[in-house]
């Protein structure tokens, strides 16, 4: 039997797609990169996580602060795992300006010394002292802490 070239192309053209050996390694190599890189991904957001975390507390005391200098008068933030609230004192009671979803969405667990930040109207914190928050998730872990005199520190 002889094979002409025509013969030999068509022949050749007929063998598309991979066999279940090839697949298979194929499939075993992804897995084991994704094994390999997993440990480090997790890690990584849990990072993300609490660094979103520590931005958005960070934000809402530079907010609350800013409330309280830009309208001369008291306000508050209200530190909690699951919101994040400023209000702002209108002369007879407390009147919501903001809220935010807390930590707790991202998954980041909070533990604050002090719920309740108050600035009075030179942006100096009013009441009670220092208010220390740590956010952590995983391994991860954020401090931010706030002083007398309204300055907000994150470690």
């Amino acid at each position: 039997m002889t094979v002409t070239r025509h013969t030999f192309y068509r022949l050749s053209v007929m063998r598309r797609g991979f066999s279940l050996t090839e697949l298979a390694a194929a499939l075993a190599i992804v897995v084991i990169v994704i094994a390999i890189t997993l440990p480090s991904l997790s890690s990584l957001l849990d990072r993300l996580a609490v660094e979103r975390a520590a931005t958005q507390v960070t934000t809402a005391l530079a907010v609350a602060r800013n409330a309280a200098v830009m309208t001369a008068t008291h306000a508050r933030l209200i530190l909690a795992a699951d919101s994040l609230r400023i209000d702002r004192w209108d002369g007879a009671a407390w009147a919501t300006v903001r809220r935010w979803p807390g930590p707790e969405q991202g998954g980041v667990a909070a533990v604050v010394s002090n719920p309740v930040v108050e600035f009075g109207p030179l942006g100096i914190g009013w009441g009670a002292g220092n208010t220390r928050v740590v956010l952590t998730r995983g391994s991860q872990s954020a401090t931010i802490t706030t002083s007398r005199l309204g300055r907000i520190k994150r470690w």
